[in-house]
């Protein structure tokens, strides 16, 4: 079906016209909206560095600029709409808006069937969790170390990774690694013990070393830590590079919190709502986290986060605990409710689809790929200067820019900012997947 009008046409029937490029990039009304957004507003945004288009509508995987231009979208505005620009989502929300969109914490009938779909979401043993409500992954991070303190009565330190990302807000600032948000705007934020993340490209750190370092800390009385009473962890780092850790190592880390009293915390706002295969990335090693943090699409694209908690602890915790005016905006519980309902239809193909592309960009025969990783629709390429050493971040920027000049929204990750990263939605079409698999690897292969 054409494409070329209105990429609400299509209803799953023809992509012969994605993408479509007519335009230079930026083209000349997305430069015009471009500069009044940098007279405007705040020139430390981010995003329209990496994509200088100004967007006009989406739909499913396919994005539209104000000059025509139709994108693939494979940056599904970072794994926060994992069933895309989607009518399931639309309905849910404009349904909701005809009886209410804001409530504070008193109850609706939209507000219960959230609360009971994602309860249902999680594996039998899990299912006598609480809820509490936030705006934002960095929200739920925090609001979970805060949950974790609360619980062993003490402001202990808490155990986090290299690489990790939990938020650059309040407290949670010090669990998120990287070097460029420690600076002093920032602020310190929690205690923390860093120890490393199973990362093999650029510093081979094994499970069975970590672990021997995380019971180092908890035993030696000599080795300068202090005692912590909890962990977070991603299941698989999403901004630290796509990592994926090997097969039991959360096991590995459950144990270890049983063995010494440690409160887990799984941080899954990227990794979370189908995006691995899975509803919860941590069912890959079959454990059971005290706390669970959820984002990003939750909320279907409506800001929202979820902490999910064992019940028990729900007994330590003050009145009021967590607090905030736009917490569970009920139409953000209708987009979850939606999506809730919908995601496990596709799980089974998402794994079986995650693989064959995963074999498909490692079929990508270029000098310049170093490593490609993943699992389900969250998958990292990770690309060398061509010898040993990550290709520079503005190289990378310029890869980003090239795809996008063809039609290809691909964003990047990692230590180095040298990771591409697939996230598509989990229900896009296959012809748009294979269409911007050619664009990627001709871009790939012209270096």
């Amino acid at each position: 079906m054409n494409m070329t009008s209105d990429p609400k046409n299509h209803n799953g029937n023809g992509y012969e016209n994605i993408p479509r490029i007519i335009t230079d990039i930026p083209g000349p009304r997305s430069r015009k909206i471009l500069e009044s957004q940098g007279k405007l507003e705040t020139n430390t945004v981010v995003y329209p560095a990496s994509f200088p288009i100004a967007i006009k509508r989406a739909d499913g995987s396919v994005i539209e600029d104000v000059d025509g231009n139709f994108f693939i979208d494979w940056f599904t505005g970072i794994s926060v709409l994992n069933l895309g620009f989607s009518d399931v989502i639309r309905k849910a929300v404009k349904d909701q808006m005809d009886l209410i969109w804001h409530a504070l914490e008193i109850p609706t009938e939209i507000r219960i069937d959230f609360l009971k779909a994602f309860r249902n979401s999680f594996p039998q043993k899990m299912r006598d969790y609480k809820t509490v409500f936030g705006i934002s992954g960095a929200d739920a991070c925090e609001t979970a170390i805060n949950m974790a303190h609360t619980i062993s009565g003490r402001g202990a330190p808490t155990i986090a990774f290299e690489g990790a990302y939990h938020g650059i807000s309040g407290g949670v600032i010090a669990a998120t690694s990287g070097k460029k948000y420690k600076e002093s705007f920032y602020g310190s934020g929690f205690d923390v013990i860093r120890v490393p993340y199973p990362y093999s490209v650029w510093d081979d750190t094994d499970v069975e070393s970590i672990m021997r370092l995380l019971r180092k800390i908890m035993t030696d009385p000599e080795s300068g830590y202090g005692t912590p009473d909890s962990l977070i962890v991603e299941p698989i780092q999403g901004e630290g590079g796509y990592i994926v850790p090997p097969s039991g190592f959360l096991r590995q880390l459950r144990e270890f919190c049983d063995d010494y009293g440690i409160i887990m915390i799984v941080d899954e706002v990227q990794t979370g709502m189908g995006r691995t295969g899975k509803m919860w990335a941590f069912e890959w090693d079959s454990i059971a986290p005290d706390i669970v943090c959820s984002s990003k699409s939750v909320g279907g694209g409506i800001p929202m986060s979820v902490v999910y908690y064992r019940s028990e602890y729900d007994e330590r915790l003050p009145t009021p605990f967590h607090m905030g005016t736009f917490r569970a905006n009920p139409l953000a519980m209708a987009a979850g409710t939606a999506l809730l309902k919908k995601i496990p239809d596709v799980l089974g193909d998402i794994r079986r689809r995650g693989e064959k592309l995963l074999d498909e960009f490692r079929e990508i025969r270029s000098e310049k790929i170093r490593d490609v990783r993943g699992r389900g629709f969250m998958i990292g390429i990770e690309l060398s200067d061509g010898r040993d050493s990550p290709m520079d971040a503005k190289k990378v920027l310029s890869i980003k820019h090239d795809l996008l000049k063809n039609g290809l929204m691909m964003h990047t990750c990692g230590h180095y900012s040298n990771v591409f990263r697939y996230m598509g939605a989990l229900n896009i079409p296959d012809e748009l997947n294979a269409r911007g698999l050619d664009i990627f690897r001709k871009s790939i292969t012209a270096l």
